[in-house]
């Protein structure tokens, strides 16, 4: 090979780099993915947000497109100062088995002042009792949860459920009337805390049919396998909100605890992290095609961009 010559994954590497270059541009800068440091916020409306394939993400930028500020929350647990104050705030964060870990470590620390707090969990089959294990956990903050709803998008499992499939099974219109009428009640501050859901495959005191381990951490090693088709484009590193990722010889390195929110292995765009449990289909990824990969950077990156 000459010197003017380049190897294929060379090649590939420069191509996934130039793919998230374009992501990282072209879109106009949002508040609702950057730090509330140095920032005029919003006294009528905050909204704090987690998010690992966008669907929560695309939730808070809807509660605050006619007003207010969407916060992301892995990059307000880089700040000292977690003290909020407005008028209304709300929290938007997916169904895990719990309450997310990032979220949790978030409500641990902040404090919140308000007239009207909010909270809404996108979810891809079942809410049980979810909203009122937010209800209680704000209680111990003595912050009184006035509205709980939520909104069913696509599972982003990708040990239990096909990417494709989900994407088929997603009906944009119905979503999007779904957040409108979460929209409308906050707008109206209307009181309301959804009902525990009966039936399902969850059990009392178990866990959901065939596993779930998103609900605690476990070690980023043992939750994804990187396979040779890693070309080292550093989007796995940019996604991630624990920061888990870094690359060593032009390949992706995974350690530390990981939120399982598996943001890496949907976004690779070589299709290189996969679950070591299972992947009900590995040629088939996701992302909430009303958010950029950009956004999710900003949202979730443990370094600076």
């Amino acid at each position: 090979m000459s010197k003017h010559q380049m190897s294929r994954r060379s090649a590939l590497k420069l191509f996934g780099a130039a793919t998230a270059t374009l992501a990282m541009g072209g879109i106009v800068p949002i508040t609702a993915c950057s730090s509330h440091k140095g920032e005029k916020l919003s006294k009528k409306r905050l909204v704090f947000f987690f998010t690992g394939t966008g669907n929560s993400l695309y939730v808070a930028k809807s509660l605050v497109a006619d007003g207010g500020t969407a916060l992301s929350i892995p990059q307000l647990l880089k700040e000292k100062d977690l003290n909020f104050e407005a008028d209304e705030i709300g929290l938007v964060y997916p169904k895990y088995r719990e309450i997310p870990e990032i979220v949790k470590e978030f409500l641990t620390r902040a404090q919140f002042k308000c007239d009207y707090f909010f909270g809404v969990i996108t979810y891809g089959r079942h809410l049980r009792n979810d909203a009122q294990t937010l209800v209680d956990a704000m209680q111990e903050k003595k912050v009184k949860v006035a509205y709980v709803n939520g909104v069913k998008m696509a599972d982003n499992r990708l040990q239990r459920f096909d990417m494709a499939q989900e994407l088929k099974e997603n009906d944009p219109a119905k979503i999007d009337a779904a957040i409108a009428a979460i929209v409308k009640d906050v707008d109206a501050r209307k009181q309301y805390v959804l009902e525990r859901e009966e039936g399902g495959p969850h059990h009392a005191g178990g866990h959901p049919g065939g596993g779930d381990v998103r609900h605690h951490f476990v070690k980023a090693s043992e939750m994804f396998e990187i396979i040779d088709a890693c070309i080292g484009c550093s989007i796995c590193e940019y996604v991630c909100p624990r920061g888990c990722y870094s690359i060593e010889n032009d390949h992706a390195v995974c350690d530390g605890m990981c939120e399982q929110c598996l943001a890496c292995a949907q976004a690779c765009p070589q299709l290189a992290i996969a679950p070591t449990e299972g992947d009900a289909n590995p040629k088939a990824r996701y992302r909430n095609p009303n958010v950029s990969l950009r956004e999710l950077e900003r949202a979730n990156s443990q370094k600076p961009l």
